[in-house]
Order: structure tokens, then sequence, then C-alpha cells
């Protein structure tokens, strides 16, 4: 069974206008509020933006045209997908020339799990193709605001 979204975001670890402007800020700010929120072990962290940020130099994950980017790794470790979100209606951080990223959501799965997680992204990029939803993300002022949207998308397109 695929795992939904709203099962792998950790409710701790949805950043609502974090003060971010990069990607590394980003992937920092987000990993450490997986760590913090108990979705990821501290001693996993420094691997996971390490390997985030190698990931993103062979080839963004920003999909510039919806202003949404998800990076991604496998990672050694981990026994299921985790996630984390960070959102803002200004933009989370700037791609080149100056194109926003309001929507950023991180996503971690255990190595061995190659086809969860093509699954799990192929269903997350599905998901925020809808700019009903893009706009309730970035314009939500909590994370609980954030976490209830994706469960009514989810709810909505099952």
């Amino acid at each position: 069974m695929m795992t939904r979204v709203s099962e792998a975001l950790v409710r701790g670890a949805v950043l609502v206008q974090p003060s971010c402007s990069t990607f590394n800020e980003t992937i920092e700010s987000l990993v450490d509020a997986l760590s913090h929120a108990g979705g990821l072990s501290p001693e996993f962290a420094p691997r996971a933006v390490t390997q985030l940020r190698e990931r993103e130099a062979i080839s963004s994950t920003a999909m510039v045209e919806i202003n949404v980017s998800i990076p991604h790794t496998r990672l050694d470790g981990l026994d299921h997908i985790t996630a984390a979100i960070a959102v803002s209606p200004r933009g989370v951080y700037e791609v080149t020339d100056g194109l926003p990223i309001s929507i950023v959501v991180l996503v971690l799965t255990p190595r061995d799990l190659v086809n969860e997680h093509l699954d799990f992204l192929s269903g997350l990029s599905h998901l925020l193709q809808s700019p009903q939803l893009r706009r309730r993300l970035q314009d939500a002022g909590s994370a609980d605001e954030v976490l209830f949207a994706i469960r009514e998308n989810e709810r909505d397109g099952a």
C-alpha cells in the first residue's frame, strides 16, 4: 500500500513562512525540524543534508512553473518514508533569476524501498499539480492548516 503524503509528513516538521532564503538553508531547516520532531534520528541528519545537496547538484528538483521543489533522497538507516514541508506566499527560497519556490517538500526514503520511493514522489507530484492546493498551502497560517489542506486534498482525490 502506498504511503500517503499526510502519513509521511511529520507534524513538527511543517514550517510556515520560515526565514530561509537559499536552497541549502531550506533543506538544513527541514532536516533539523525532522530531527527535532522525531521523524529522523539526529545521527542521520548530516548525511541526509549531504545527500540532498548532492542530489540537487545533479538535477534540480524545482518545478519553477508551479513554484514547487521536492528535494529527495534514499537514505540508509530509515525504516519508513518521512517528509517535511516549508511553505510561504512570498517564497521559501529563490532559484536563478529570482524565481520564488513557495512550497518545498523534503522526502527521505529508506534506501531499499526503490518502488515505494518512486510511487511516493509520483503521488506527491500529482497532489501538488492542484493550483487550489498550492494556493492553500502558500497562504496557510499554521502547520495545522497545511496538514488539513493536504489531508482534505488526498481525500477528495482518492
